[in-house]
Order: C-alpha cells, then structure tokens, then sequence
C-alpha cells in the first residue's frame, strides 16, 4: 500500500478519518467485550477436566474397553480386535508403558507385561467366590481410577447375576494428538459459547455500520472529485445537495455559494474587459485617422505607431474575453487547410523582414472539430511570436504531423527556461533583441487550446531557437467508437 489506498486514505492520518474512528472504537469494544465476556470466565470458572488432553486420552481408552467387556459379556465373540483397534494403537504409539487387561467370561485379553490390578488387588478371588450367584440378586460393581504405577491408570469391576465382566489399563503418560486437537475444539467451544454471541452481535453492527459510513464516503468523494476537476475559468453548474449525509450539506451549499460568488465575479471581469476594448477601438480608430491629416514625420510615424499598438492591444483583449462563448463555432475543419491559409497570409510579411517562412506537412487532410477562426487565432500568434524574434535571414519552419501537432520553430534566442512556466500567462513578456509585447498572444494561444481540449509544448530543439507546438484531437466518427 502507497501514502494512500483506494479510498484515499492516509494511514499515517487514518485516526482523523471517519472510517478509521469507526474503527478504533470497534477494536477497543471488542477488546472490553473478549476480556468481559470471554478472558474474564474462563479465569472464574475451571473447564471440564475431559478438556485435559491427558483425561481424554484416558477417557478414549476406558470407551473402548468398555465396549468390548460389553459387547462379549452379552455375547461371547461379538466383541472387536483389540489389537487393531484405531484408538488403541494409536495410544500405545504415544505411550510405550501402555498395557491393558480385560477378562469377560472367564476369557482374558490383555496387551503388555506386568502383573494386573485383576491379580495384585484380589479381583481373582472375589470372582472365585460367586457371590453375586450365591446371593440372588446381588450385583457388585466398582471402579477406581489412578490404581497405581505410572501414568494413568483405571479399573471397572462388575458382577451382576452370573455376568462378570473386568478391564483396566495403565501406563497412559502421553496424550494422542487426536486427543489434544479435541481439547482444542472443546476449548474453543466453551469460549463460544461465552462470547459468541458478543462477538457476532458486534461484528454485525460494525459491518452495518462500516457499509453506510462507506456509501456516505463514496457520494462525498463524488462532489470532492468534481471539485478537484474545477476550471475556474469554465465554471460548472453548483455541485448536488441531495443525497449527501447532513453532516457533509453545509459544506457542498457553502461550496455552490461560493461557485456562484466566482462566477459572477469573472462575468463582471470578462464584461469591464469586454466592454473597455470595445469602447477603445472607436476612439483609437478617430484618433488614427486625424493622425494621417498630419504632416510627415518622425512624430507622425511615432503617435501612428503607438495607436496601431493600442489597436492591437485592444482586439487582443476582445479576442480572449470572446473565446469559448460560441458553442456553434464548432465544426469539421481541415487542420491542413486552415495552417496552409494562416501561412500564406504571413509570407509577405516574412519577405519584407528577409525572413524564409516554410510549411511543411506529412499529410494532406487532417479532420479536427474546431472553430476555424480561433484556430487560425492560435497559430497565427505562434507564428507572429516566431517571426518576431528572428533575424533577419533565419528559417521560420510551420510543420503539422500525422499526430496533429503543429510545430512552430524558429532559430532566435530560444525562451529562457525559467520563463517558460509562465510563458501562457496574461501580460507576461519576455524581451529579447529589443522586442516587446503586451504578452497576451501566447495567453489566446493557451485559451484556443484550452477550448479545442487540446495541449501545447514548448521546447528548445538542437541547434538552438525554440520549437511551439500545438495539439488538436482529431474528428472522431462513428467508427472510431
């Protein structure tokens, strides 16, 4: 996992994220509820000794002997092999001091050396006696366990009506696997059924609670994104209220108040701008044309070229507060056609500067959806840039390739690379050779572009000068989906 996961959390800051409250708390409320429900029992209460592996070893043996002294005692030969039996031989593996004596009937069975408890406490005699026989009746039963030796051991005596049945077994030291993984589970069970419910209660409740705080998360992260994606110069329509937890509806609504804040600030931006160019371009226009009554000379040509420059300066203004309010501008358009028309329109200007203003192209017909006009707006700028800040016998080269790039390169200075960043900014102007500008020819280009969805680079190539370059996204049709 990264700084972030899917969901854009920090873990490093999880603890300051709802979710990750959500879940503190959980872990801590469960912790209380293992220890009060669980932990806390178990220390107060002692489990059933058949939870020792050790006693249910013990207990596996005595069920299987059992069995079998009951099994021959109602019908002789019905009983199992003990030397096969599973359980058995899987103790005398655990155990090698494990033996065992069974007699029903007056049949013996026994596995392993030693002298029985049958003999050694006297069990022989009282079956020579045949006192249940001689008294009718009567029915002796008894037994013992820990008889002696080592290990455990265990003995179960009776005699009821004639039907004497006896085992025993010693020597159980070791518990059988089997065995312990039974404890595990007896275990495991008695916890369960002390905190099972707690558990499942809480765990049902977090994951409730976990699925709406994640829904809530997801219609917050919606709303964040498409703030995320804001274009302060193309503001959208104010982000949806409904939906969204109460808590979060405050900030969406103070949000909108302040996108429609925004937006009438930029109308009444773009409409001062609007307004002042065009109110500009009347008297400029008188003001030029007095100025040609004047007689020749330097001051004439200076005022003169100062109007030109305001002129400008005023249609550059209207053309950047005017772009992208055309939606019908847009349609099919031949990149090729429109670069060609833009180049021919400034190679007379070229010439005159002793300039060698080239178009070249690797296709002939490239489909963009476009305004033409802006378009020709953009490149146009490029080129007049170019051409500014070449010398006199220099190479402009205008290149469009079958990506749909239009490079602009001239052999000047280049652009300075820590201007580059701001290079597309309103005003912002870069002076080389003594050339100026009001910096807003690159500040339309960026505009054009931004409209068309498109990109531009700058870039320094080998051999010095500067490379422009503008992209446009080509036509799509049906086909292309």
């Amino acid at each position: 996992m990264g700084e972030e996961d899917g969901l854009g959390f920090n873990p490093r800051t999880l603890h300051r994220s709802m979710f990750g409250q959500l879940a503190l708390i959980t872990v801590l409320f469960v912790g209380f509820g293992v220890y009060f429900f669980t932990i806390r029992p178990l220390l107060s209460v002692e489990p059933s000794g058949v939870a020792d592996p050790l006693a249910r070893t013990a207990t596996r043996a005595s069920d299987v002997l059992s069995r079998f002294a009951f099994a021959e005692r109602e019908k002789p030969g019905s009983g199992d092999d003990l030397s096969q039996d599973p359980v058995l031989r899987e103790i005398e593996a655990h155990n090698p001091n494990f033996r065992y004596f069974v007699r029903v009937n007056g049949q013996n069975y026994r596995r392993g050396e030693g002298t029985p408890f049958f003999i050694s406490l006297a069990f022989d005699r009282l079956e020579r006696q045949n006192l249940s026989a001689a008294y009718d009746g009567l029915c002796l039963n008894t037994a013992r366990d820990e008889v002696g030796g080592r290990g455990k051991s265990f003995l179960a005596y009776a005699d009821c009506g004639g039907q004497r049945s006896y085992y025993e077994y010693a020597g159980i030291e070791h518990p059988t696997t089997t065995a312990a993984a039974s404890s595990a589970q007896l275990y495991g069970k008695f916890i369960w059924s002390y905190g099972g419910l707690f558990l499942f209660t809480v765990g049902a409740a977090f994951v409730v609670f976990a699925v709406i705080l994640l829904i809530n998360m997801l219609r917050i992260r919606r709303v964040a994104a498409m703030a995320r994606d804001l274009d302060p110069d193309a503001l959208p329509g104010l982000f949806p209220e409904r939906g969204l937890p109460l808590e979060v509806t405050p900030l969406v609504s103070a949000l909108n108040q302040m996108i429609v804040s925004v937006d009438e600030a930029q109308r009444r931006q773009r409409f001062f701008l609007s307004a002042a160019a065009h109110e500009m371009r009347t008297p400029l226009t008188v003001l030029r044309t007095r100025l040609e009554i004047l007689d020749e000379g330097p001051l004439k040509d200076k005022l003169v070229s100062d109007v030109r420059r305001l002129t400008d300066l005023a249609n550059k203004l209207l053309t950047l507060m005017t772009i992208g309010e055309a939606e019908d501008a847009m349609r099919d358009t031949d990149l090729v056609t429109v670069t060609g028309r833009v180049v021919g329109e400034r190679e007379t200007v070229a010439r005159k500067r002793g300039l060698d203003l080239r178009f070249e192209r690797e296709v002939t017909s490239y489909r963009i959806r476009a305004d033409p006009g802006l378009v020709e707006t953009a490149i146009g700028n490029v080129i007049d840039n170019a051409l500014s800040f070449s010398a006199e016998g220099q190479v402009v080269t205008v290149r469009l390739d079958k990506a749909g790039w239009v490079r602009v390169r001239d052999q000047g200075p280049g652009i300075p690379a820590d201007q580059v960043k701001a290079l597309f900014e309103p005003f912002t102007r870069i002076s080389t050779r003594g050339r100026s500008g009001f910096g807003l020819g690159l500040a339309i280009v960026k505009s054009v572009i931004d409209r068309h969805k498109g990109a531009v680079e700058v870039s320094a190539p080998p051999g010095g000068g500067a490379e422009v370059a503008l992209r446009f996204s080509p036509l799509q049709t049906e086909g292309d989906f």
